[in-house]
């Protein structure tokens, strides 16, 4: 399948169809062969930016299963994080912060010995704070923002006592879905001794 054919096959409605196409990317080992050479997970990233949102968000969509249930963030998270910042599809956002809660997570797969520790996280927490306040995000990204802070907080102390804040501001003018997350995230925050 080249990029082409991939951009046209995500150009449609899904619905069922994507358990397919992320079937045939996992087969073939998140390279997909194309005239130039090869689609890697470098260029999935490059097209969670695409023009056409719906598109760019099926993208972002492949993205995080891949990296969720594949052992490949490793190599491609200084790309992922350079473009962090940039995302503004709100349905792109929602995939990132999931992606973001995962990699910071005690159950992540993929990134070699001390490669988040080696890595400067703090423009990323930077982000996640900004998109948590944003009262345009929506609630998904923000529950996913929360948890990648919490995940966090170890390695940057100071996040606890801000997160803990921004929680309690929030809790009275988000929805139930947040408040369910922001429960978790206070007991988790609440077990950390910092």
């Amino acid at each position: 399948m080249t990029k082409n054919e991939l951009i046209e096959r995500l150009s449609v409605s899904m619905e069922s169809r994507m358990v397919n196409i992320l079937t045939d990317i996992a087969n073939d080992r998140f390279l997909v062969k194309d005239a130039d050479g090869h689609f890697t997970i470098d260029d999935l990233i490059d097209l969670t930016f695409f023009s056409k949102k719906e598109v760019a968000f099926r993208f972002a969509w492949i993205l995080e299963y891949s990296f969720v249930n594949y052992p490949c963030i490793g190599p491609y998270l200084d790309h992922f994080l350079s473009g962090f910042a940039r995302q503004d599809n709100p349905s792109c956002m929602r995939h990132y912060g999931k992606i973001a809660a995962f990699f910071t997570g005690k159950k992540v797969i993929g990134l070699s010995e001390k490669q988040l520790e080696e890595t400067d996280l703090e423009p990323l927490v930077d982000t996640l704070f900004a998109w948590l306040i944003d009262e345009e995000v929506l609630v998904a990204t923000k529950v996913h923002c929360m948890q990648a802070l919490a995940n966090l907080a170890p390695r940057y102390p100071w996040i606890k006592d801000e997160l803990l804040q921004t929680i309690y501001h929030l809790e009275d003018k988000e929805s139930i879905a947040f408040f369910g997350r922001a429960k978790q995230v206070k007991k988790q925050l609440g077990k950390m001794r910092i």
